[in-house]
């Protein structure tokens, strides 16, 4: 198969539209039948050219004759008809083996159910068709298969009606009256329970919600109802949409790529983002159900009516939604909490990945595999610029904006540049500097300095902007920065702020919009030097370089107004003293604990008046992640002394008082969902887990007596995977019983494996996945196994890195076994191999001969090879 480039500035527009077409599908057990008729004419002038992949093509007929071989040629990847009419009919027919289909993309069976998932590209292993998103047309679809085995069959749009063909077998008919590009195309037929919900819209219509889920399994998906009927109203009453069907369904899937799929009135789940009960999920499972749920609903106009002209603007949809259901996430939960959280994720993932080898625009311009632009820069960082759009004009112009768009774009195939207009024009702005944001890669950094003219009563605060080179980026133009800021006196009061420069928006929020490389804002009328709090709420996804005294970043963690802001210096304290902790690691000096530090985290474990959640999230300590992208050697050792040794610090100054929360929280209202109860779990187990640093036996007996007592899977899984990471006599115990426990949910057992993963305690974590990936429980081909176990295991920055495994060795055998079963799955591995650069030359000669053996498989897939060979360069 062909493995070049594709860019940006090749775009053309298709050359045919298609007006209509009607699917047929017979399914068997060992084939299926497509027979697709299309209404097509043509726009262009040229050859009629149609995608198509691993297909067997039986029959081709244009205005119902059919062509000889002569008359058209095939290759790898598409079907050519040089000679076709301005206006005809397009009948084709494939065979298919959807059994034996492991890419799970396009039509595939799993666990004796058929699924379809066609983004990005899956359509074009159904039939040969114009695989693009700007070919939107309507659907109707009929569905033939064998009535007991297979007694549901659905597809988008509304039911017309089933008949019973006599034989054993029936046929569904569905017609889709909105039109839609082929990736949001979808099929389900299989044996499944369903629970069945309704809701009635703001203009009294009622919709029949479905979700369905494998027998026995669909009791556990009433979160996911929930979640639904919440996420139609939130965006009914904050953005004026109303649901535009008759019935909406979501379909649970054990064998799914991705987290979910928002084809057009039939969402496809991954069955993890759905099943949920106390018993069998976590906290953050019911959160994390309740995020993407809404997410893919919201993609019913931000994605759906509205769709992206090609892939390039991907994050047209897949940004927009994210801010989407992150606004969402923060309506139903705690805004400030659920800002950290989102932040927290950014960080983590999209920084790195600005900063690694395969840093790319959040519109790129070039790509070899189109699923490889499904990144946390496309999504993540695509949510940070809306939200930097909305900060600029506040909510009551953003809601304006996001009007225009709809009303400008409804039904159409848009770009990032029509969105941006559709926000700028009617809160009259000029976004034209503002787009690098889609088209310059890399984290922006931009440094602060201070200076307070007493005898004039100035502030004057010098903001610089820059960005590192990025691949294929050596320099970058000014971006257009929106700073939230406020300035404090010395007993924590919000200052007026008098400076010509600060721009206020429609939520009345202070914003310095540093456009320029350099420049200064200048405050009057002061009396004594302020305190500078800046880049509050995050509003926008940069590196902050300032040299705050460390006088000021404990008074604004103690007195800043917004929340985030407060955690956010908790947060650089404790790299400061990180660095340093590093830096006497790597000489094999002792590890210096700053008292000062210590008594901080005394007081905010003291502060009754604090909201546990909020707690939890201030005695966090900066991630290994983090941490990796701070310092410019990886050093994985060192990066674990320093934080194993400071958190002992911690919990031994404070070992009576993480045991009276933990006793406070412990036991109260163990199966509640509700957001405040969270708050208090995520408290207590953080107190458990500070405690179980000391390796007090005492206390590892109150976490195997947490992990047995257990009335609800978030203080099971933390009691588990503690014991997991410590060499206690409890552990295997436990890991066993959780395993006999769970050993027939696939969706649980997936716990199991990433808590052994993830250890860092344990220096045998590589033989411990090395012996998982061989266990009863563990199938390569299962999308969820791999990323629970393997993924897992690449993203434990302090065993992954151990110079003393053959981790990378191992890692690179699991991505060559995986690659040519589902290269979607092998090319998320290759992303372990990020941090390649930042390695010491004996770790980064290791990882660099195991990139150039897989590079070196002439068979590797152009998702992997475009991942890998970035690492090269």
């Amino acid at each position: 198969m062909k493995q070049e480039k594709i860019y940006l500035k090749d775009y053309k527009s298709p050359a045919f539209t298609v007006d209509s077409v009607n699917l047929d599908f017979n399914l068997n057990e060992d084939f299926c039948r497509v027979v697709a008729k299309s209404q097509v004419r043509r726009v262009h002038p040229g050859e009629m050219r149609l995608n198509g992949e691993e297909l067997k093509l039986i029959s081709i007929k244009i205005n119902g004759q059919q062509l000889n071989a002569d008359q058209y040629q095939i290759t790898e990847e598409e079907l050519i008809v040089p000679s076709v009419p301005d206006s005809f009919t397009l009948e084709i027919e494939t065979e298919l083996q959807p059994q034996n289909n492991t890419s799970l993309e396009g039509l595939y069976k799993s666990n004796g159910i058929f699924c379809t998932q066609c983004e990005a590209q899956g359509f074009r292993k159904i039939t040969y068709f114009f695989d693009r998103p700007d070919v939107m047309t309507s659907y109707s679809v009929t569905i033939e298969a064998d009535k007991a085995k297979y007694p549901v069959l659905l597809s988008n749009g509304d039911r017309i009606k089933i008949e019973d063909l006599g034989n054993g077998r029936h046929k569904a008919f569905w017609q889709d009256p909105h039109k839609k590009p082929c990736y949001l195309f979808a099929l389900v037929a299989g044996d499944l329970g369903v629970i069945r919900d309704t809701f009635t819209t703001m203009n009294g219509r009622k919709v029949n919600l479905e979700v369905y889920a494998a027998h026995g399994k669909q009791e556990r998906c009433w979160h996911a109802m929930d979640s639904l009927k919440k996420s139609m109203k939130w965006d009914e009453e904050v953005f004026g949409l109303e649901y535009d069907l008759n019935d909406y369904m979501i379909v649970a899937i054990d064998d799914f790529n991705a987290g979910a799929m928002e084809n057009k009135g039939l969402n496809i789940f991954n069955s993890r983002l759905v099943l949920a009960d106390s018993n069998s999920a976590t906290d953050v499972d019911f959160h994390s159900i309740e995020s993407v749920v809404a997410h893919e609903y919201f993609h019913n106009y931000t994605g759906n009516r509205v769709t992206l002209r090609d892939w390039f603007q991907l994050s047209l949809k897949e940004g927009l939604t994210v801010f989407r259901d992150q606004e969402f996430s923060a309506d139903m939960t705690d805004r400030g909490v659920q800002r950290i959280e989102d932040v927290d994720a950014l960080r983590a993932g999209q920084f790195a990945e600005d900063a690694g080898p395969n840093a790319h625009p959040v519109r790129p311009e070039s790509c070899m595999a189109v699923d490889n632009f499904f990144t946390m820069t496309i999504y993540e960082k695509g949510s940070e610029v809306i939200r930097m759009m909305q900060t600029i004009v506040g909510r009551k112009g953003f809601r304006k904006g996001m009007d225009e768009y709809f009303k400008r774009h409804d039904g159409q195939a848009v770009t990032t540049e029509d969105f941006a207009a559709a926000i700028s024009n009617p809160n009259n702005k000029d976004f034209t500097q503002f787009r690098r944001w889609y088209n310059q890669s890399g984290t922006p950094v931009v440094s602060v300095q201070e200076n307070f003219d007493a005898a004039k009563g100035e502030f004057h605060v010098t903001l610089e902007q820059s960005c590192p080179p990025t691949p294929g980026q050596p320099t970058k133009e000014p971006f257009h920065i929106p700073l939230m800021m406020g300035l404090l006196d010395n007993s924590g009061k919000e200052l007026s702020l008098s400076c010509d420069k600060i721009t206020v928006n429609t939520d009345g929020k202070n914003l310095m919009e540093l456009k320029e490389q350099k420049e200064t804002f200048v405050f009057k009328g002061l009396k004594e030097r302020p305190v500078l709090s800046v880049l509050r709420e995050f509003s926008a996804p940069v590196n902050l370089r300032w040299e705050a005294s460390e006088n000021d970043l404990y008074f604004l963690m103690q007195n800043d107004t917004d929340s985030f802001n407060r955690r956010e210096m908790a947060q650089k304290l404790g790299l400061r003293l990180f660095k340093k902790m590093i830096q006497q690691a790597r000489a094999k000096e002792t590890l210096k604990v700053d008292d000062r530090f210590i008594t901080t985290m005394t007081a905010i474990l003291a502060d009754e008046s604090m909201d546990p959640a909020f707690k939890a999230k201030m005695l966090q300590l900066p991630s290994y992640a983090v941490l990796a992208q701070e310092e410019a050697v990886l050093d994985a050792e060192a990066f674990y002394q320093a934080r194993t040794t400071l958190r002992k610090a911690i919990a031994a100054a404070n070992r009576a008082q993480l045991l009276n929360i933990y006793r406070k929280y412990h036991g109260v209202e163990p199966k509640s969902r509700e957001p405040k109860v969270f708050g208090h779990r995520a408290l207590k187990n953080q107190a458990l887990a500070y405690l179980a640093d000391l390796h007090d036996p005492e206390i590892m007996e109150i976490v195997n007596k947490q992990y047995w007592d257990a009335q609800n899977m978030t203080d099971r899984m933390t009691a588990m995977s503690i014991l997991a990471d410590s060499d206690s006599a409890h552990r295997e115990k436990a890991l066993q019983n959780f395993y006999e426990e769970w050993k027939n949910d696939s969706v649980v057992i997936n716990k199991w494996f990433t808590a052994q993963a993830t250890t860092t305690s344990r220096k045998q974590v590589l033989e411990d996945v090395k012996a998982l990936t061989k266990h009863p429980a563990f199938n390569i081909t299962n999308p969820n196994n791999v990323y629970s176990l393997l993924r897992a295991f690449g993203a434990n920055l302090v065993r992954f890195n151990d110079p003393n495994t053959n981790a990378y060795e191992f890692y690179a055998d699991k991505i060559l076994e995986i690659d040519p079963k589902n290269p979607q799955v092998a090319a998320r591995l290759c992303a372990a191999f990020n941090f390649v650069s930042k390695l010491e030359p004996a770790m980064k000669e290791k990882a660099l001969t195991q990139i150039k053996r897989m590079v070196a498989v002439e068979s590797l897939s152009k998702n992997s090879r475009e991942l890998l060979q970035s690492a090269l360069t």
